[in-house]
């Protein structure tokens, strides 16, 4: 395990100070819990806004396929 030093607000102290008494843990526990669960998310959230991106770039790319044909300053080679 690695210390890592951070600044927190005011807030944010209290605030992860009440939610780590609520849960009977240490304010370091909470925290890293925290973080594990943010990382663990962050995938899954990756991959599906990359699928969501994937689908509007093949409804688009059929709507669009040519459209700046006619104009040379437009046009892009393939």
């Amino acid at each position: 395990m690695h210390r890592t030093n951070l600044y927190l607000t005011d807030e944010q102290e209290r605030a992860l100070d009440a939610r780590a008494r609520a849960e009977g843990v240490s304010r370091s526990a909470l925290v890293r819990s925290i973080i594990d669960r943010e990382l663990a998310m962050t995938p899954a959230i990756d991959v599906e806004m990359e699928k969501l991106f994937g689908e509007l770039a093949d409804v688009y790319h059929e709507s669009t396929n040519g459209m700046f044909d006619a104009d040379a300053d437009l046009r892009i080679e393939k």
